[in-house]
């Protein structure tokens, strides 16, 4: 049985993903484990005044835990949710249980200004880039449909492009969506031998999905993204994120103009991984 962590705040982008998990997961025998963490912060520990009042704090959360539970047990009565509520820094907390529990997908919901993507908080940022699993973000405004394309964008340029591919065979054949492949290398630079080969590779990998292969020529990488995923409808879109080069830089700043359908689809990491949903 598959591991789904599913975490909240107990904001209404935090409930919005929970109900997009549970409509995407509700037939199958995936297990959900919603999970809050409460980041404590370090400075606190000498402050009797201040431990007492965050104890009020994980009291009160520990309420909203228990009503978010009982809210899909009367919405999605089918799905096998488990509850939990850590204290700790989140980054740690968050790994921990994704490795106690060998999770296979982490899901997290954004808000905030839906023109770029810099409205994702450090914590949804680090998460996407660093957890070893898939992670898949949700908009707050991004409401469940059935998902009949799904985007994978890569760059010909990196090695490895065969790694993901057992997650996006397995995604693709438990939603039987259509799957598109966008390259983001910048125009000026040309196709390499080397950039072929890797093509090649992933091509031969993903042959019996038949996907549809899209090379536009664009002065904006991201931006020639955005209007792809707008103009073809994508349901999804999958990226392999780096502390390094187009994923990364995006929450640098350096390439957020133009930025406004992408943060209006659901977006997710792709790693190497055993299973996906079962």
């Amino acid at each position: 049985m598959s591991t789904v962590l599913v975490v909240t705040n107990f904001s209404a982008a935090a409930r919005n993903a929970l109900s997009y998990t549970c409509s995407l997961l509700q037939n199958t025998q995936a297990r959900l484990v919603l999970m809050n963490i409460y980041d404590f912060p370090g400075n606190m520990t000498g402050d009797a005044i201040a431990v007492a009042a965050m104890g009020q704090i994980i009291e009160h959360d520990a309420t909203l835990l228990e009503q978010e539970y009982q809210w899909v047990q009367t919405n999605y009565p089918s799905i096998q949710m488990d509850t939990e509520m850590v204290t700790g820094i989140f980054q740690e907390e968050l790994l921990r249980k994704v490795v106690e529990s060998n999770a296979v997908l982490v899901v997290m919901g954004t808000d905030g200004n839906y023109t770029n993507l810099l409205s994702w908080n450090s914590n949804i940022i680090e998460s996407f880039i660093d957890l070893p699993v898939p992670m898949l973000v949700i908009p707050a405004q991004v409401q469940f449909r059935p998902i009949n394309k799904i985007a994978f964008a890569c760059n010909y340029y990196r090695k490895n492009l065969q790694v993901p591919v057992s997650v996006i065979r397995k995604l693709v054949g438990f939603t039987h969506a259509s799957l598109y492949v966008i390259n983001v290398v910048a125009p000026q630079e040309l196709i390499t031998d080397e950039a072929l080969h890797n093509k090649h590779i992933l091509q031969e990998s993903l042959a019996d999905l038949t996907p549809v292969y899209f090379e536009p020529e664009f002065s904006n990488v991201i931006k020639a993204i955005d209007d792809f995923t707008s103009e073809e409808n994508i349901d999804m879109l999958l990226v392999i994120p780096t502390r390094h080069g187009i994923w990364h830089n995006i929450f640098q700043k350096s390439h957020t103009k133009g930025l406004v359908y992408l943060n209006h689809i659901p977006l997710l990491s792709v790693r190497q991984q055993e299973e996906f949903i079962q």
